[in-house]
């Protein structure tokens, strides 16, 4: 395989987080329609992984919903490593989000 492009990287990159990409794309843009399908299948044969693409009917903005995710796990010891490493990553988001809870106090009557 060709080394992959930027496209093809970032859409790899997003599946080993969220299992899934989704790109909103004008309808008449129907090359950057398949350029994201093209490459989503294509992150999917690089990461080794079954990929599914779709898209959606235009909407009233004359918009469409690209969508690259992942149909099958190659193992289960990816999806694991895969379901661990999105745990985490959300936790530490949370965290940055939110400011730590102060302990309660029981009020005294």
């Amino acid at each position: 395989m060709a080394d992959p492009d930027e496209l093809t990287l970032a859409i790899a990159r997003h599946l080993e987080i969220d299992v899934q990409y989704v790109e909103i794309v004008e309808a008449w843009d129907t090359e950057r329609i398949a350029a994201v399908r093209s490459a989503g299948r294509k992150a999917g044969r690089l990461l080794g992984w079954k990929i599914v693409t779709m898209q959606t009917a235009p909407d009233d903005e004359d918009r469409v919903v690209v969508v690259v995710c992942v149909r099958e796990w190659p193992s289960q010891e990816v999806e694991d490593r895969l379901t661990e490493r999105a745990r985490i990553i959300m936790s530490e988001v949370w965290s940055k989000i939110l400011p730590p809870l102060k302990p309660c106090r029981p009020q005294r009557s």
